[in-house]
């Protein structure tokens, strides 16, 4: 019997490879070498600008780390809204214009005595903020940041291994890299967009790509003097 109707039509793409109902989908492309994956990875970054994000990691201190933010990927100028548990503390955090601000407690409240709900907080601070959370959110937000991944994967970046992965249903190429020591690996999706990185005891996931996001600083009326 032959083939009629739309049979015989997706009988015939297949056959010039064009029917793609029974067929798997396509590996994701593979970069050569470190220069070719950064700039694969900072293409598809780029261009999608935006995503969720999902970080675990363990503190120098041993404290268990797990942050969800929004990300908007802006080079130097990036921005992302966090809520970080912290020790099973939680605080809202937000990077904006080169700035870490820290949402305060209602106690921190008080025992500034300001009335304002955030302050700002550096990895060097000598105020008790800094001083705890400091240095360990300021490494958050380098590890979270795809375009800082990047930025060394091109600067000291060596491939050592490349395969196709599924990941969590996504078609991935998983990339194992010499960042000048220090191993890391990167899975890029179809379109060549993290979903997935993992920097010394850090782990973080990307999803929601190029999802609608706005992350604005505090006010200055809001922000208190943590010295």
């Amino acid at each position: 019997m032959r083939a009629t109707g739309f049979a015989a039509v997706c009988t015939a793409l297949l056959l010039l490879g064009g029917c793609s109902a029974d067929q798997e989908p396509a590996a994701p492309p593979v970069a050569a070498d470190a220069a070719q994956l950064a700039s694969a990875a900072g293409a598809g970054t780029q261009k999608a600008r935006s995503s969720k994000i999902a970080l675990e990691t363990t503190a120098d201190d041993g404290r268990k780390v797990v942050v969800t933010s929004s990300g908007l990927y802006e080079g130097p100028t990036s921005k992302f809204s966090m809520v970080a548990e912290v020790a099973g503390e939680k605080r809202d955090l937000i990077f904006a214009d080169g700035v870490l601000y820290y949402h305060l407690s209602d106690a921190q409240v008080q025992e500034l005595k300001t009335g304002k709900e955030w302050v700002k907080i550096t990895a060097g601070g000598k105020d008790a903020i800094s001083a705890a959370n400091g240095e360990l959110m300021t490494q958050v937000v380098e590890t979270m940041d795809p375009t800082r991944t990047i930025d060394r994967i091109s600067k000291s970046g060596k491939v050592v291994k490349t395969e196709q992965a599924d990941l969590s249903g996504t078609a991935t190429t998983h990339y194992a890299i010499d960042l000048g020591g220090a191993p890391a690996e990167m899975w890029l999706d179809g379109d060549q967009r993290p979903v997935q990185v993992k920097l010394g005891k850090a782990t973080v996931k990307y999803d929601s790509w190029a999802s609608d996001v706005v992350i604005i600083a505090p006010p200055p009326e809001a922000i208190a003097d943590s010295r």
